[in-house]
């Protein structure tokens, strides 16, 4: 539903319905030119499937009493709040109802923000309209210069978002595979006919197991054998489609459907400034505690994205068999090929976070694969 439509429902049918932007002139020119009375204004947001509530805060005034609204109120009057004051500034927490409330406001004029989900709680009492309190204190404190009291998220384009649904599809029809077939294998256990091994429900497989086991049993499992068919077939369109997305030269061993998959949650690799920036991006940097003379660095935080840090870490295994004289490889090729398997997981997580770092100089032109050392699967092209 646009914008235009929500806010021509909420006016009498004697008004113009065509845009926000007209709605503003007739009132304006109905009422009079009025001049702003305040410079900003500060919407909390507390977003909620069926009503969101709402705390106002005006230049260095008080923070008034959250007021509940459904969407359509919601946006009439944030829409209203754009005709009292010279700048008016929203936010609200990320979570399952995703981006459009956000590009819906930013549709309206109005400076929107998202803010990563925290906890908000005030002592021992938690309830929504605090919750929405305290989001507008924490935006006018952001606004006005303290950038760490609030952790802002990066809202992609509608192109981007929709090209990552179609990256982590895939990533949940495998996730729905696994947790189907481990639920027959359950079922054949428990009534003591081992556990079905590798991939049961295809067709040479299944021609073993049916004269293993019992009619009845087989009956149940058909259920599951077919649905686990269908996700076969829709896999393998997902992931041929993911890898002819890719239509570049790529290193031996990055894969193009990780690679693809990595460049859709990254998005734009040109807003990391630094090496850090990019290796925290993918939680892949040490937790430390730190005080005086004394420093003590633990496991990497995890804060950062759980997709990258996975398909970095699945990159680096590979890196290991198709990039031998890679820097990182040599570096840990003791701790990878030795039986310690602690220190082997550190060692992989620490190419993977050096394997990241290099990628995002390659795709932001601070170096080529070859000056890195990594092979091409051809003689010519590069990853840039």
């Amino acid at each position: 539903m646009g914008i235009a439509r929500l806010l021509d429902e909420q006016q009498p049918d004697n008004m113009n319905k065509t845009s926000p932007t007209a709605l503003t002139e007739e009132v304006n020119q109905n009422n009079g030119p009025k001049e702003a009375k305040t410079k900003q204004i500060f919407l909390g947001i507390d977003a909620h499937l069926r009503s969101y509530e709402v705390a106002i805060k005006r230049d260095n005034g008080a923070i008034q009493a959250a007021q509940r609204f459904g969407l359509s109120e919601l946006l009439l009057y944030a829409h209203k709040q754009l005709q009292r004051a010279e700048e008016v500034y929203a936010v609200y927490e990320a979570g399952p109802l995703g981006f459009s409330l956000y590009r819906q406001l930013k549709e309206l004029g109005i400076k929107a923000e998202l803010s990563a989900p925290e906890c908000l709680e005030q002592g021992k009492r938690k309830t929504n309209k605090l919750d929405a309190r305290k989001l507008a204190s924490r935006l006018y404190s952001y606004v006005h210069g303290d950038r760490e009291m609030m952790r802002v998220v990066r809202v992609p384009s509608v192109e981007l978002e929709q090209l990552r649904i179609e990256s982590r599809q895939y990533d949940q029809l495998v996730e729905m595979r696994k947790a189907m077939s481990m639920q027959a294998r359950s079922l054949a256990l428990s009534q003591g006919y081992g556990t079905l091994s590798g991939s049961w429900w295809r067709p040479r497989a299944w021609a073993k197991w049916s004269q293993l086991l019992p009619p009845w049993l087989l009956k149940r499992l058909e259920v599951w054998r077919s649905s686990l068919g269908l996700l076969d077939e829709q896999i393998v369109q997902s992931k041929i489609a993911l890898i002819k997305s890719v239509k570049e030269v790529l290193p031996k061993g990055f894969g193009a459907q990780s690679q693809c998959q990595l460049d859709r949650e990254i998005g734009d690799y040109y807003r990391f400034n630094n090496r850090r920036q990019i290796a925290c991006f993918g939680g892949m940097v040490p937790q430390e505690y730190s005080t005086g003379p004394h420093q003590r660095l633990g496991p990497i935080t995890k804060v950062g994205s759980p997709r990258i840090r996975r398909l970095s870490v699945e990159m680096a295994w590979r890196l290991l068999r198709f990039q031998p004289h890679y820097g990182p490889i040599v570096q840990w090729r003791q701790a990878l090929s030795g039986t310690n398997k602690v220190l082997k997981k550190k060692a992989i997580v620490a190419v993977a976070r050096r394997l990241l770092v290099d990628i995002w100089k390659m795709r932001t032109g601070r170096t080529t694969a070859q000056a890195l050392g990594l092979a091409l699967n051809c003689s010519s092209g590069s990853l840039s």
